[in-house]
């Protein structure tokens, strides 16, 4: 299947004659680009995207205008009954089911939300599906002509002498007036208070309600029906509410059984004798060339009408709405003026908002599908729709060319690939063409190949395709941009400013826009230029910022139009590690203080050092001073007592001087920072004055700067055999260390060998064997920022597992199995693709930790469904949980619950899988996904980072937080973790 982004560029195209369209429309706006295609005989497809100066925005129309004849055929469909709602994709795919080929098709009448029930009438293959007297309406004759109007339909039930009015036929009965119900309209009659149903049996077996005929019956029975009424196939039921009039319920109860009942349709307009389909529509908004200003003309929305023309031709017209950036939409008289500055004389409106819908079946292409853009973001369920079918079959004789470029607007210099395909004379996809092609334009601006180079004049450009006698053309829109941006193509966001460090590389790509439309540019499109001694630029938009500081611009420019990206260049920091608290040592000692080294909180690594202190509390740590030292600074975890927290520090004649860090006001981790005392020789310590309480300090380091290193090292990981090489870098100088850097093999710690110089980690493993293996380097800096790069090395683990053999996640459950993280349901079976449950989770978890789960079998768990762990689970849950890993939920009834026997959901194990890791890895920009704003506050942290090192990476721009995560997705998680 194509994708449907190729259809909608491509629409550009002409398969054998582009007619040409206004340049500017009164009602709607100016022409930015526009295309018309022929899709069947005397059929066109066209689009118009015009911009609105009142709006400063788009507009975006589709229409489709055909001319009568045997080739093609208008008619109404609905779903399954009258009442049932389906969308105009689906009950496009129900007539091409049935063989038809939907050239188009539209959104009908307007309906009832609630109850499907549409406002108007319904008419199909000549019979009357439901009726509506005071509402306009749409009706195409057998020629496929139309007529729009008001049918006055005069609907009688005549019995016993009486000639009663019928207030509807298949509609929401309501206490008024006598209804009919056929089983076109549902299963039941649908009424919901009580009244007098008679069914009806057709005297004519088969015989329908058609407008100008009357229907003659014979009363099967009276009920009295307390709400619905089954519906008889192939018979009627006369209804009417007991809260109607008493003499009508009278004379309904009256008939008996075997009683004759005609029921008589006749219109004034004895046309609507002659539809064969029909649909009704809110508003007659163009009558005879002239526009209804009379009407309310609502807000600026997708509107959806038909027109007629005074020729026969007929035009189906969406406008989409409500979606800035793409189409503001159009009030009522806009539509109604468009339409006839398109020529029609009479328009019907049909329902717009969210039911606004058009699908066509592109020349070169087998089915339909939605070519405008609904508002609702998805396509709304509608009551019912008119479709335009083709009558002409495959003939499999060349009769044009498609020709579809694979963008419609560029830039000048840009260029785009032209593609080709045949038609037969009936209008269907060829597989061939007849032979070879030949690309020509006026210009000469497209290749042999069929490229196509954008000429540096905007203007419409012409390319055309010729094979055997047979041609199809395109027109392709240069445009000149009055906007452009760049984006990193690293990150793909849009850089308002950068500060680099020397050497440092940003490759950059940029686009253009006009009036908010997207140029299709490329490197041959834009000018790239640097403003100051900040560094270079190629011209394909890679930047290498200068050796030295400097401050100054990228710019960019296509034409007249350009961007610039202040720059600044900006030596790197140093930074010089006094203490991590990481290990078994706090790395200070203490005087009216107490220190304890503690996992939480936590600002990097895996611990912080908790200070218990009194007024006077001082804690050493001594450090000589270099020129580069300018700054001391940490992260504090305050506790919000007011005291003084200060650095300490010493001359060379050993004179003491402080200087304030923070005044302990706050709570949460805060960075604080106090400037070198000019002339200090040594770092001396912490001081706290002024108060007594409990604190957390995490990363001391002494700087050339006062900011704060965010940066993690970067780690380009690379094997060959058993050979492992690792390139570290870090923003900052001097800020790698081998001691802060790790190599694990399936999360087991390895030798490795760290050239400073070179900045290169490697080593040489051994006992690797056929299996599979995750080979990890991770590297830290100075201020607890954690960077790394994992590589798979693929082997041949063992596989107990019948269902993993052909499976994507063999290469991890191979070897977790072998290590014995991961059992199966069985000794033979794995059941991959089943929901993991909490509790199994947590086994897998404890085990892929090492934990000794017998460690914890005394650990009493807190949860009121503890007695509903699985015994495998019990032990795991328990390791888990008094590791703070694993946390339940709090029950409707106050309690905490752990739900072990449930699935898991994505973020949940996310979540307690980030609780095991380091802190300090980056943190991914959740925004990328559609569904970011699901994620539960809780899990944001732990799923960012997981992302982060593409241990989950979700699915179509999804991160999917609530749904449950399979065995197989679990062990691809932990064999990528280590």
């Amino acid at each position: 299947m194509k994708p449907i982004l190729r259809r909608a560029a491509a629409l550009v195209l002409c398969a054998a004659l582009l007619i040409p369209t206004a340049l500017a429309s009164d009602a709607l706006g100016s022409t930015i680009y526009d295309y018309t295609l022929d899709i069947c005989d005397g059929t066109t497809l066209t689009r118009e995207v015009m911009w609105s100066a009142s709006k400063s925005d788009l507009r975006t129309e589709n229409y489709v205008t055909y001319t009568p004849s045997g080739s093609i055929s208008p008619v109404v469909s609905y779903g399954t009954s009258v009442v049932s709602k389906q969308s105009v994709a689906d009950m496009a795919k129900s007539l091409e089911t049935d063989g038809h080929r939907v050239l188009s098709g539209i959104n009908g009448d307007y309906f009832v939300m609630a109850t499907g029930d549409p406002l108007g009438l319904v008419v199909t293959d000549g019979v009357l599906r439901s009726s509506a007297s005071y509402l306009q309406a749409l009706g195409f004759l057998e020629d496929g002509s139309a007529i729009i109007g008001t049918p006055n339909l005069d609907l009688k039930a005549n019995f016993k002498g009486y000639s009663l009015k019928i207030a509807d036929i298949n509609k929401i009965r309501t206490n008024t007036g006598f209804y009919i119900f056929t089983d076109d309209f549902a299963s039941t009659t649908r009424n919901t208070q009580a009244g007098v149903d008679v069914i009806l049996t057709p005297n004519t077996p088969g015989e329908e309600l058609k407008i100008g005929s009357t229907l003659s019956c014979t009363v099967e029975q009276v009920m009295e029906a307390t709400g619905a009424t089954t519906i008889p196939q192939g018979k009627l039921i006369l209804s009417i509410s007991n809260q109607s009039g008493e003499w009508l319920q009278e004379v309904i109860r009256s008939l008996t059984p075997g009683d004759s009942v005609d029921i008589s349709i006749t219109a004034p307009d004895t046309r609507w004798e002659d539809v064969t389909y029909a649909v009704g529509g809110l508003y007659w908004i163009l009558k005879d060339g002239v526009v209804d200003t009379s009407l309310s003309d609502g807000a600026a929305a997708p509107r959806t009408a038909v027109g007629t023309k005074p020729n026969g031709e007929v035009v189906f017209y969406t406008i989409d709405g409500r979606q800035a950036g793409h189409s503001v939409g159009a009030t009522i008289q806009m539509v109604a003026q468009r339409l006839k500055e398109l020529g029609c004389t009479n328009a019907i409106l049909l329902d717009g908002g969210g039911s606004t819908t058009m699908v066509s079946t592109y020349p070169d292409y087998g089915s339909s599908s939605i070519i405008n853009k609904p508002s609702d973001g998805t396509p709304r369920a509608v009551s019912n729709a008119v479709f335009l079918l083709s009558n002409l079959s495959p003939t499999n004789q060349p009769g044009s060319l498609y020709v579809t470029p694979k963008s419609l607007t560029l830039l000048p210099g840009a260029t785009t690939q032209c593609t080709v395909s045949a038609m037969d004379t009936g209008w269907y996809p060829m597989d061939e063409l007849p032979g070879e092609t030949t690309w020509s334009s006026p210009e000469g601006a497209v290749s042999a190949s069929g490229l196509f180079t954008a000429p540096q004049t905007p203007g419409v450009y012409t390319v055309t395709a010729e094979s055997s006698g047979v041609t199809g053309s395109t027109r392709i829109h240069v445009l000149q941009a009055d906007t452009l941006y760049l984006t990193e193509e690293a990150t793909g966001k849009r850089p308002s400013s950068y500060s680099l460090t020397p050497g440092q590389k940003v490759n950059l790509s940029a686009a253009g826009s006009y009036r908010t439309i997207d140029l299709t540019g490329g490197d041959s499109a834009f000018q790239w230029t640097v403003e100051g001694d900040i560094g270079t630029i190629t011209d394909d938009g890679q930047f290498t910022a200068g050796l030295n500081s400097a401050t100054g611009a990228i710019r960019v420019a296509s034409g007249d139009t350009a961007v610039t990206v202040p720059v600044t260049v900006k030596a790197p920091g140093q930074y010089t590690l006094l203490a991590d608290f990481e290990g078994d040592t706090p790395g200070l000692t203490a005087q009216n203080a107490a220190l304890t080294l503690n996992a939480d909180p936590v600002k990097y690594g895996t611990q912080s050092l908790r200070v218990d202190y009194r007024d006077g509390a001082r804690l050493t740590r001594t450090q000589d001073l270099t020129q580069r030292d300018r700054y001391v600074s940490l992260w504090v975890y305050g506790d919000g007592s007011g005291t003084l927290l200060s650095a300490a520090f010493a001359y060379e004649d050993g004179t003491s001087v402080s200087q304030s860090l923070a005044t302990l006001n706050f709570t949460g981790w805060k960075k604080v920072t106090a400037a070198v005392p000019d002339g200090a020789a040594t770092f001396q310590g912490l001081t706290l004055s002024g108060g007594s309480g409990a604190l957390w300090l995490d990363q001391l380091v002494l700087a050339n700067e006062s900011g704060w290193d965010s940066t993690a090292p970067t780690v380009a990981l690379s094997l060959s055999g058993t050979n492992v090489t690792a390139r570290i870098t870090d923003a900052s100088q001097n800020a790698l260390s081998a001691d802060r850097m790790s190599l694990t093999v399936d999360g087991q710690a390895v030798p490795f060998t760290w050239d400073a110089g070179s900045g290169t980690l490697t080593a040489t493993l051994s006992g690797l064997g056929s299996s599979s293996h995750q080979i990890t380097v991770t590297a830290g800096d100075a201020c607890g920022n954690l960077g790394r790069d994992a590589a798979m090395r693929s082997g041949t683990s063992s596989n107990p597992f019948e269902d993993m053999e052909g499976h994507w996640a063999l290469p991890y459950t191979g070897r977790l199995s072998e290590l014995g993280i991961l059992q199966g349901v069985s000794s033979t079976t794995f059941a991959p693709d089943r929901n993991i449950t909490r509790g199994d989770f947590a086994l897998m978890t404890a085990r892929w930790l090492g934990l000794n789960l017998e460690d914890y079998a005394g650990v009493d768990l807190p949860y009121a469904d503890a007695d509903d762990i699985p015994s495998w689970d019990y032990t795991a849950i328990q390791a888990l949980h008094t590791l703070g890993i694993l946390e339940g939920s709090t029950g409707s009834d106050g309690q905490p619950y752990i739900h072990a026997r449930s699935s898991i959901t994505r973020a949940q194990a996310m979540t307690i899988l980030g609780r095991v890791l380091e802190k300090g890895y980056p943190q991914a920009a959740l925004s990328d996904f559609s569904d970011a704003a699901s994620v539960p506050a809780w899990a944001k942290e732990h799923v960012a980072t997981l992302v982060s090192l593409e241990v989950v990476g979700g699915s179509n721009g999804q991160l999917r937080p609530s749904a449950p995560v399979t065995r197989a997705e679990v062990a691809k998680m932990l064999f990528t973790l280590w």
